[in-house]
C-alpha cells in the first residue's frame, strides 16, 4: 500500500486535485455546514474532530489503492490556491475494477463548471492511469446542478431507485461511465 505522499496531484485546466492535509479538516467542514450544500448529501452532523480522524486515516493510502473505504481528495483553484471543495472516491467490487465518486463545491465556487471539471478529471485519471473499467455516481434526483455535472462529465444514467431522503420521497439515480 502506498500513502498519500506518493500520490501525484491530478492537475486539471484550473484545478488541482490533490489529498487534504489533515490540518485542513475546518475548511471541509464549514462548507459542509452549509444548508444548501447538505440538503442533498448523507452525511449527518460536520464534525471537524471526525473529519481530522478521517483525513488521518487516510494519510497511510492512496485513492483507490484498496477496495471499500472512501478517499477524499481536494479540488483546488490552481490560481488562488483555495480549496473549492472535495471529491471522494473509493474502489468498488471484489475484481477492483470499478469506483464510485461523490463531490461537493462549496458555494463560493460554484456555478463556474468546477464540479464538472474536477470529476471529469478524475475519471480521466481513474479510466487511464488506473485503468479502471467503470466509473459511478449515485445523485439525488431533485438536485439538478449535480446531475448536470455528471451528464456534462460524460456519465450516463444506468439506474433509479425510489426512495426517502430527509423525509422526503426521491430517487436515486446511478450513472455510469465506462473506459
Amino acid at each position: 500500500m502506498r500513502s498519500v505522499a506518493e500520490f501525484v496531484p491530478i492537475v486539471a485546466e484550473r484545478l488541482l486535485l490533490r489529498p487534504f492535509a489533515v490540518e485542513e479538516a475546518r475548511v471541509i467542514a464549514a462548507y459542509r455546514r452549509e444548508p444548501a450544500i447538505a440538503r442533498f448529501q448523507g452525511w449527518g452532523v460536520v464534525d471537524p474532530g471526525e473529519i481530522e480522524r478521517d483525513l488521518a486515516a487516510m494519510q497511510p493510502r492512496t485513492p483507490c489503492d484498496v477496495p471499500g473505504p472512501w478517499f477524499q481528495l481536494a479540488v483546488v483553484e490552481r490560481a488562488s490556491g483555495a480549496i473549492a471543495g472535495d471529491l471522494g472516491v473509493r474502489v468498488l467490487g471484489e475484481a477492483h475494477d470499478s469506483a464510485e465518486i461523490g463531490y461537493t463545491i462549496a458555494p463560493a465556487f460554484q456555478r463556474k463548471g468546477y464540479a464538472t471539471e474536477a470529476v471529469g478529471a478524475l475519471c480521466e485519471w481513474l479510466l487511464g492511469a488506473r485503468a479502471l473499467a467503470r466509473v459511478i455516481a449515485v445523485v439525488d434526483g431533485r438536485n439538478a446542478p449535480s446531475i448536470a455535472v455528471v451528464e456534462n462529465a460524460g456519465f450516463r444514467r444506468v439506474a433509479l431507485v425510489e426512495t426517502r431522503h430527509a423525509g422526503a420521497p426521491s430517487a436515486l439515480l446511478t450513472y455510469e461511465r465506462r473506459r
